[in-house]
């Protein structure tokens, strides 16, 4: 299937829109598969991409361990170079089965520089793409990894009760949703499953009211 995204910048620009928006850092592997599916961007395209960003100093690398190399300034850090001007290399990087084991571990997020061309640049690309990828990378992603936080409570309603369930994360409220539940069995239930599936009832709610499952309302 042919990629939609194919110019440079373009991609660049995407990759770091889907990172500042997901908001903490992800290893290698885990960025790759959220921005090549739903064949956004070709494999080739994103590594060439992602690792002239990671040159450029748009996107920096960190060792949450503590043990990483010491980091050394680019060229291309000068805050007077356009955005992705002159970044041309491809990279490939090889490691033995030793070296694997070895290496620390490394995680990727967005600079203050990346971030601005995030927020200054995501509206040239197609808002399809932007809402449609962000959607399938919360797929992916935790979000009590995200720092998100999660409420419920319930109160009497006559026979019946209210139940609130709340979703919280770095952006704000995320999910505020009331139900009413007929009977206590009910109740226990929705309870139960908010705390042991906040987000699968989360992405449930996004999906129904996006129409992203409208078969459910097929007759």
């Amino acid at each position: 299937m042919r990629s939609l995204l194919t110019d440079a910048n373009e991609i660049k620009i995407f990759i770091l829109y889907l990172l500042d928006k997901i908001g903490y850092p992800l290893d290698y592997p885990s960025i790759g598969s959220i921005v090549m599916q739903d064949s956004v961007v070709s494999f080739f395209d994103f590594a060439e991409c992602f690792f002239a960003l990671v040159e450029a100093g748009h996107i920096r690398e960190i060792y949450p361990d503590g043990d990483g190399p010491e980091k050394t300034n680019s060229i291309l850090d000068d805050p007077d170079v356009a955005p992705f001007d002159g970044v041309e290399e491809e990279y490939e990087i090889q490691y033995t089965e030793e070296d694997e084991a070895k290496k620390p571990r490394k995680l990727y997020e967005v600079s203050e520089k990346g971030h601005a061309v995030a927020i200054g640049l995501a509206d040239s690309l197609m808002e399809s793409v932007r809402e449609r990828s962000y959607r399938s990378a919360l797929r992916h992603l935790s979000l009590k990894k995200r720092g998100a936080t999660f409420e419920k409570s319930y109160t009497e309603d006559g026979e019946r009760y209210l139940v609130n369930c709340k979703i919280s994360d770095k952006d704000g409220l995320a999910m505020d949703l009331t139900v009413r539940a007929d009977s206590r069995y009910q109740l226990d239930r929705m309870m139960g499953n908010f705390d042991e599936r906040p987000e699968v009832i989360f992405r449930g709610i996004v999906a129904l009211m996006s129409g992203d499952v409208n078969y459910l309302f097929e007759q």
